[in-house]
């Protein structure tokens, strides 16, 4: 308890203000002036007692009286005063002034014995016994400080109780105060009071001096015999108690009083003492009623504190009614939150920290609310705040509401979440937004906060931006912890770079962290997810490596570890790495490990291993695609067309817009012989390709995509074709030996020829995809006579052509031809054929090509063909080449080179003749008739072709010749 050390030390003072021989000091009369006032006469009667003793009169004098004019009515500065007159020889002048005083404190018993002294005659009193000399002796005594010499005087018989001697006594009493002989002073106090003769000053006198002696009970009995029941002498004697430490008996005594203080500060120091008694008897505070609001106040505080601590929830709510709802706000919040209103403990709160210099509390009061349990008040306070700009406490104030949000998630709102979310303005305040925004989980928000990318933020906040990026955007997450690891490199981070590296593919990267931790440091999982990075990279030695330190400290080889094995291995060593394979699929059959093991046990010529890897893993996973696929060129490897349809099939239906499957797809019907279904393939390949660029646009990769689309159209119009439809004609100036298909060895100097030809369904012939087809045709020449026009000895031909390989072009016939006429020139005969086409590269081939200006066009054509009949066998190579220069889609101008050779083995022993020779034409190329999925069915060609023959069984050397054909 706080005590009003300055008042008392003012009673003291006053109690104890030095004293003339015929004055008292002690307590001020009821009309007396007030302690502010004798504050201010003390220093003048000090300077008057000491000029006195120093026998300057005129300081003395100037000295008291100006006390006197501060205090006009009081009784001590009209004795000091006329005391001072009486001293320096001015009798009359005392006399008056102590007249005076009578009319203020006319019943005050040292102002009678002064009136008494200073009336006596001067007389010599030095051996004189008259009571009144012995005063006038006393005094000088007391003048001169000599207490005893002035008791001895007292001492005399029926001298004390004189006018005279209770005159000395009266001033003995306060010389002695004076002087500091409390015992004395007490001692003549208590026989003033037996002789009746104290007055009611000196009674608060002697009062007060029991409490400095000690003597409380003495004061007790003294004040309930005396009446000295004034505000200050109740004021006084708790203090006394007070400072004997008596708590008890202070608090039974201030039970018993009720003062009514006409000073604040009195009042106030009466509070104190009833607070310090007010943990045994709190309802001496609480009852007790103040007159000022200051110490009304100061009461409802104390008690409110107190009722707060014995948690008097009552007590509390009852001060603090008495005060405007206003004031005492902070014990206000304390008692809500005590009784569990948080919200109105909240909303106090609120007007506590909107006070000036009040953000200084946020800190506080939201950990208080933080504390009673009441987070979401704390969380709403602080977000009421936030960003707690110029508080001193603002890192507390982050952190305390990042440990709100880490509790609590779910009460923060949209709202709240998207103002945490809005950067602030400086990196060190983001720095403490960011654990907030990581308590609530909320990773946009830490994204958002940190996109600047900052170079001033830690390691920690970098590694939390990374894990927040995680798998969403691995680029960045791989930045973020390169740039923890950059910051304070350890191993913990530089594993999370590694293994998010390895996320975003950046497989170097991921390697380099992983050999920046060392390996006593890396985990047996750490251990095979380097293995892993750096077979990613392609680095077998450096992923045996780490297998070989994860199985020297012990990691479990089970069939994880068999299967990184296998992978390192299989550069050096395929068959170990087969081994590694085999005991993987021991401990696990997995069909990663069975596909893996059949690329190898394929690559080693093991088809039929292959084939029974591959089945074990389609078996375990029957609905991947990828197997399905593998599967399927396994059974293409065995043989198994058929069996392979079934497992493309399946892994086109899983992955229908896979173009590689489309055409497998394509190429294996074709080969089963199902046209239909093959063709069907081809158009949905086509499809994949998307549309055809415009003339002249994209690059190389454009061109190969358009020259696909038209091989694929080609393919697709091959396919849909049942009927096929030739007619050629060629007009000469002279006989030659030029290659016809019209009769191998025949020489003409015009022939024409027209056939028809069906193509057979494979299915029907066989089920492969060799070609059959029958065909019928006429052809006719010039005749014997060497006419211009065709017409003369025309043959029908009736035969079977057969495709026997898929992938040449070569094709055996039988024929049965029979004149058409009546000419003498023409018999039945059987032709058998064998002819084939190359042109060696699909870029030089005579077809029409979807890209470029132009092309080189070449053909290599071979045809053997023995006449049964006739006996007679023919042998012809022919040769051209030509430069196709497009003119507009669907046409180009052929400037050529041609070259050929017949030989003929005749009939009867006529012998072996032979023809050779060369030529220069130029051809018109039409194609015409395609659509989406379709190339050009049709063609029409024109050409003009010279010839010289180095060699000929023929008369002419040279020929020209006028060529038209057309196909549909």
């Amino acid at each position: 308890m706080k005590r009003p050390w300055a008042t008392r030390y003012a009673m003291a003072l006053f109690a104890m203000a030095p004293a003339w021989p015929l004055c008292a000091a002690g307590q001020e009369s009821a009309i007396d002036s007030s302690r502010y006032r004798q504050f201010m006469v003390y220093p003048h009667r000090q300077a008057g007692y000491a000029a006195v003793r120093a026998g300057d009169e005129h300081v003395a004098i100037a000295e008291f009286e100006r006390a006197r004019a501060l205090a006009p009515q009081s009784v001590d500065t009209a004795l000091d005063l006329a005391e001072a007159y009486r001293h320096f020889g001015h009798p009359a002048r005392a006399q008056k002034l102590l007249d005076e005083q009578r009319r203020y404190t006319p019943n005050d018993p040292r102002l009678r014995a002064a009136r008494s002294v200073a009336a006596t005659p001067a007389v010599d009193c030095s051996r004189d016994g008259r009571p009144v000399c012995r005063a006038k002796r006393g005094f000088d005594d007391l003048q001169a400080g000599d207490l005893a010499k002035a008791q001895a005087e007292l001492d005399v018989a029926d001298f004390a109780r004189s006018p005279e001697g209770l005159a000395l006594r009266h001033a003995l009493v306060q010389r002695a105060i004076y002087l500091g002989d409390l015992q004395r002073a007490d001692a003549q106090l208590a026989d003033l009071d037996a002789d009746d003769k104290l007055s009611a000053d000196e009674r608060g006198q002697w009062f007060n001096l029991l409490l400095q002696l000690g003597r409380l009970d003495a004061a007790r009995q003294l004040q309930s015999r005396r009446g000295l029941d004034a505000p200050a002498q109740d004021l006084a004697m708790a203090q006394a108690m007070a400072d004997h430490n008596d708590r008890k008996g202070l608090a039974a005594y201030m039970a018993s009083r009720q003062p009514a203080f006409t000073s604040d500060k009195d009042e106030r120091q009466w509070v104190n003492l009833l607070a310090w008694v007010a943990h045994d008897r709190p309802q001496l505070l609480a009852g007790y009623t103040s007159h000022y609001p200051a110490n009304a106040a100061l009461q409802a505080r104390v008690s409110v504190s107190l009722a707060m601590a014995r948690g008097d929830s009552a007590m509390v709510q009852r001060m603090l009614s008495r005060l405007p709802d206003s004031s005492f706000r902070e014990d206000r919040f304390g008692l809500d939150l005590q009784q569990g209103r948080y919200a109105e403990a909240r909303q106090q709160a609120e007007v506590l920290v909107s006070q000036p210099e009040g953000h200084h509390l946020l800190d506080p009061l939201s950990y208080r609310l933080m504390d009673a349990g009441a987070g979401g008040e704390a969380e709403q306070l602080l977000l009421g705040a936030y960003p707690f700009a110029g508080n001193p406490n603002a890192s507390a104030l982050f952190s305390r509401l990042a440990v709100l949000a880490e509790k609590q998630p779910a009460r923060f709102s949209a709202d709240d979440r998207a103002r945490l979310r809005r950067p602030l303005e400086s990196v060190p305040l983001r720095m403490a937004q960011i654990p907030i925004l990581a308590a609530l989980r909320d990773c946009d928000g830490i994204r958002q906060v940190m996109v600047d990318l900052s170079p001033g933020y830690p390691a920690e906040l970098w590694r939390q931006l990374g894990d927040c990026y995680g798998n969403d955007r691995p680029g960045l997450a791989e930045y973020a912890y390169a740039e923890a690891n950059k910051r304070k490199p350890d191993s913990k981070v530089a594993r999370a770079l590694a293994y998010q590296a390895y996320s975003a593919q950046d497989y170097a990267t991921a390697l380099q962290a992983w050999r920046s931790v060392p390996a006593a440091h890396m985990q047996p999982t750490d251990l095979m997810a380097a293995a892993t990075t750096a077979l990613a990279i392609d680095q077998p030695a450096v992923a045996r490596s780490w297998l070989d330190t994860y199985a020297a400290h012990g990691g479990q080889r089970d069939h994880r570890y068999w299967w990184l094995r296998a992978q390192a291995d299989e550069p050096r060593d395929p068959a170990l790495a087969g081994a590694d394979l085999e005991n993987a699929v021991a401990m696990h059959p997995d069909p990663r490990y069975y596909a893996r093991l059949a690329a190898l046990q394929s690559h080693a010529g093991e088809a039929q291993q292959a084939l029974v890897s591959l089945q074990r893993a389609s078996a375990l996973a029957p609905d991947d695609p990828r197997l399905a696929a593998s599967l399927g060129y396994a059974y293409l490897q065995t043989g198994a067309p058929d069996k392979a349809v079934v497992q493309f099939e399946r892994a086109h239906q899983a992955n229908p817009d896979d173009p590689a499957l489309t055409r497998q797809l394509l190429y294996v019907h074709q080969q089963l012989g199902d046209d239909a279904q093959a063709q069907a393939y081809a158009a949905q390949a086509i499809d994949q390709l998307g549309p055809a660029a415009d003339a002249g646009s994209g690059g190389t990769a454009q061109e190969d995509e358009d020259q696909e689309r038209y091989t694929l159209r080609r393919l697709h119009e091959d396919l849909g074709r049942k009927w096929r439809f030739n007619a050629d004609m060629t007009l000469g100036d002279t006989v030659s030996s030029a290659a016809n298909a019209a009769a191998p060895g025949v020489s003409y100097r015009s022939y024409m020829q027209l056939e028809a030809q069906y193509r057979f369904d494979p299915r029907l012939t066989g089920g492969d995809a060799n070609t059959l087809a029958a065909y019928a045709r006429i052809f006719a020449g010039s005749g014997a006579s060497g006419s211009v026009w065709p017409v003369h000895s025309p043959m029908l031909g009736v035969g079977v052509h057969w495709k026997p390989l898929l992938s040449q072009n070569v094709v055996l016939s039988i024929e049965q031809q029979t004149p058409a006429g009546n000419s003498r020139d023409t018999h039945n005969d059987t032709m058998l054929r064998a002819s084939g086409s190359w042109s060696f590269s699909p870029r030089i081939a005579d077809d029409w090509h979807a890209t470029g200006s132009g092309w080189f066009a070449q053909n290599f054509y071979v045809d053997v063909a023995r006449y049964l009949r006739a006996r007679q066998t023919v042998f012809t190579a022919d040769y051209q080449l030509g430069w196709q220069r497009k003119l507009v889609d669907g046409q180009t101008i052929e400037p050529y080179v041609h070259m050929q050779y017949t030989g003929i083995d005749r009939a009867h022993g006529a012998g072996y003749a032979r023809d050779a020779r060369a030529g220069v034409g130029l051809q018109w190329n039409l194609w015409y008739g395609e659509t989406r999925y379709d190339a050009y069915p049709h063609r029409f060609i024109v050409a003009v072709e010279g010839q010289h023959a180095f060699t000929s069984y023929l008369r002419e050397n040279n020929a020209v010749f006028l060529i038209v054909r057309t196909q549909w």
